[in-house]
C-alpha cells in the first residue's frame, strides 16, 4: 500500500461520536493496568508448556496465538476485524502452510474452515498450559470463586451492552475453560474475555480514524509512545507486524501529508503534531468510556474487593511463577 493509498483510506474516515458515559471513569482506568499485568503473569506460567506441548505433539503453535481471532474460520477479513495492523502477506503465509497440512480447508470467498482436528488440537495445547496452573493455592485473603463471580458479572454487563463497541473479539475467541474448571482457570479465561473487549472497544475507539491503513495508527502509537521514533526502529520493535523499514516510511510520511506527524528535533526522527497527539488522546478517552462503560453493574464496594483481590492475585501469581 503506497502512500497515496493511505492517505485515501484514512480520509474516509470519520470520528466516532462522543459516548455519553454517566459514571467516573478516572476512578476506573486503573483496572486496565492491573488486569494487563496478571495475564502476563498467566502467560509466563502458561505459556512455555503451551509451545512445548505444541512441538511434542506436532501442533502449529500459531492454532494458539490465533485461537483468539475465532477458530470457525480463517480469512485476511475476518483476521483484520481483530488484528489490522499487521501485514496481510503474513497472514497469507500461514494459510497456505495450514491449508497443506490439512489443518484448515480452503472455501468458497477466499476463506478457509478450520477443522475439528485442528480446534481439538488448540484445546489440548492451551489445556497442557491450564493444568500447570491448578497447582497454585491461593493465600488468606484471596478467594477465587469470589472473584471469579465479580469478573464474570462484568464479562455478562460486556455481552449484553450496546454497540459501540462492535463485539467481534468477544463473540468470536475461542474459549476451553467452563464452569467444571478450578476457579483459577476460569479466572483466566474471564480476564481474557475483558482482553478482548478492551480490543473491541480500542477499536470501535480508533478505527474511524485509520479505516484500512492500520500500520499508520501503530506509526502514531510509537511516537505517541515515545518509544519508536523512526521507521527503522519502528520495525524492530513491532517486528511481529511483518512490516520492513520502508513500509513504515510510507506510513510516516501518509502521517506527516494529514498533519498528524512532523519532522523531530533529531535528524531522521519523528513526532505527533498538536493534531495528531489530541486525536490519539481522544482514541484512548473513547477506549475507556466504551470498555468501563458495562462496569455501572457493579457497586462502588464490589469494585474497591475487586481491585484488592486482583492486586492479590498478581502478587501470589507473580510468587508462584518464581517458584516453579
Amino acid at each position: 500500500m503506497g502512500q497515496r493509498r493511505f492517505s485515501v483510506a484514512l480520509r474516509r474516515g470519520r470520528r466516532s461520536e462522543q459516548t455519553q458515559f454517566n459514571m467516573n471513569i478516572e476512578s476506573l482506568i486503573k483496572f486496565w493496568p492491573l488486569i494487563y499485568s496478571i495475564l502476563q503473569e498467566f502467560w509466563s506460567i502458561t505459556e512455555p508448556h503451551i509451545e512445548e506441548a505444541a512441538l511434542r505433539n506436532e501442533i502449529p503453535i500459531e492454532l494458539y496465538y490465533y485461537s483468539e481471532l475465532g477458530l470457525d474460520y480463517f480469512s485476511i477479513q475476518e483476521f483484520q476485524n481483530r488484528d489490522p495492523f499487521s501485514n496481510t502477506e503474513k497472514f497469507e503465509r500461514l494459510f497456505a502452510r495450514l491449508d497443506v497440512k490439512g489443518w484448515i480447508e480452503p472455501v468458497p470467498n477466499e476463506r478457509y474452515h478450520v477443522t475439528e482436528q485442528a480446534r481439538a488440537g488448540a484445546r489440548h495445547i492451551i489445556q497442557a498450559g491450564d493444568a500447570h496452573l491448578k497447582g497454585f493455592e491461593p493465600a488468606a485473603g484471596l478467594d477465587l470463586g469470589r472473584l471469579a463471580n465479580l469478573l464474570k458479572q462484568i464479562v455478562m454487563a460486556n455481552e449484553e451492552a450496546s454497540e459501540p463497541p462492535r463485539k467481534w473479539a468477544i463473540a468470536k475467541r475461542f474459549r476451553v475453560a467452563d464452569k467444571q474448571s478450578p476457579a483459577v482457570i476460569q479466572i483466566r479465561e474471564f480476564l481474557m474475555d475483558l482482553f478482548a473487549y478492551r480490543d473491541d472497544s480500542r477499536l470501535s475507539a480508533s478505527r474511524p480514524y485509520f479505516n484500512d491503513a492500520g500500520i499508520v495508527w501503530s506509526v502514531l502509537g510509537s511516537l505517541w509512545n515515545g518509544d519508536a521514533l523512526t521507521a527503522e526502529k519502528m520495525a524492530e520493535t513491532m517486528a511481529l507486524r511483518g512490516y520492513e523499514d520502508f513500509d513504515y516510511e510510507i506510513a510516516i510520511q501518509a502521517a506527516v501529508e494529514l498533519g498528524w506527524a512532523e519532522a523531530g528535533s533529531m535528524p531522521g526522527t519523528f513526532r505527533l503534531t498538536g493534531q495528531g497527539r489530541e486525536m490519539r488522546e481522544q482514541a484512548e478517552k473513547s477506549t475507556n468510556e466504551y470498555f468501563y462503560t458495562p462496569w455501572s453493574v457493579m457497586t462502588q464496594d464490589e469494585l474497591d474487593e475487586m481491585f484488592i483481590l486482583l492486586t492479590k492475585l498478581r502478587e501470589q501469581l507473580n510468587a508462584y511463577r518464581k517458584s516453579k
